[in-house]
């Protein structure tokens, strides 16, 4: 019987996703907080969902970084530490689809910087013993004032003023993955015990006006507006052969549309 899962980061979106979708249920969560506290030995994997603010915005810090603390832990007691990176280590410099085996990095801002960064320092310390996923544009229904993800901001603007705003082009388009290709991803990973780097997205090109278009059909209500404020937004796709070859697992252009229907009707009743 495989050990236990550990999870960090009780107030985590993706955790609380990960808790409420996976088919995995022989798991602890605990706060990063709590992390001298924990009896390691129990667990095969350690999955951080915690990420320090701070981290998202300025320049990297080491006294607030949390993985390099139970990076520690992880190799003290031989478990598989999970990295939740994202696919800002790339940068409109890269060839779409970028692939993981890119050799030069350079990400535009202090997000991916400290993410690749923290990706460097765990597998030097980790070796074979990690798994590192750069996601893609998540999709996920939730309600959030403060939100800042693409998900947040589009369904909350759409909830409150029947309006979706996007600061950037309409050509733009962007690589999406549903929480649901994110947990069925990283529950098949988990229980094959599968190591290594991999992009975690759907590698389809998508127009947001197609994901808003289609949250709106089932809402029954709202409308789209395009105000070109954000002049650094480019249009961006990853390579995801490396992952499917090891899961088998696909997303397709309609899953992600189904997808988005059924966020809007459940929007209805938030």
């Amino acid at each position: 019987m495989m050990k236990k899962i550990l999870l960090i980061g009780k107030k985590s979106t993706l955790s609380k996703i990960y808790v409420k979708k996976s088919r995995i249920k022989n798991f602890d969560i605990f706060s990063h907080r709590d992390f001298k506290n924990i009896n390691y030995s129990k667990y095969s994997h350690l999955i951080n969902f915690s990420f320090s603010p701070k981290l998202m915005s300025l320049p990297y810090r080491k006294e607030i970084d949390i993985d390099k603390k139970l990076a520690i832990k992880a190799k003290e007691n031989n478990i598989i530490y999970i990295f939740l990176s994202t696919r800002y280590v790339y940068s409109k410099l890269n060839t779409i689809p970028v692939s993981e085996t890119i050799k030069k990095l350079k990400p535009e801002n202090n997000y991916g910087k400290n993410k690749l960064k923290i990706e460097k320092h765990l597998k030097k310390n980790l070796k074979k013993n990690l798994l590192i996923l750069r996601l893609g544009t998540f999709l996920f229904l939730k309600l959030s004032s403060k939100g800042k993800l693409f998900s947040e901001k589009m369904l909350y603007s759409l909830h409150q003023k029947k309006l979706i705003f996007f600061d950037f082009k309409n050509n733009i388009y962007k690589d999406f993955i549903t929480d649901d290709h994110f947990v069925e991803n990283l529950d098949y990973l988990i229980e094959k015990k599968i190591t290594g780097l991999y992009n975690l997205s759907s590698g389809i090109p998508i127009f947001p006006k197609d994901i808003a278009t289609n949250v709106i059909k089932t809402f029954n209500k709202g409308k789209i507006i395009f105000e070109n404020k954000n002049r650094k937004a480019y249009s961006f796709l990853m390579s995801n052969k490396k992952i499917i070859n090891k899961t088998g697992i696909i997303l397709n252009k309609k899953k992600i549309l189904d997808f988005c229907r059924e966020m809007g009707k459940k929007l209805k009743y938030e």
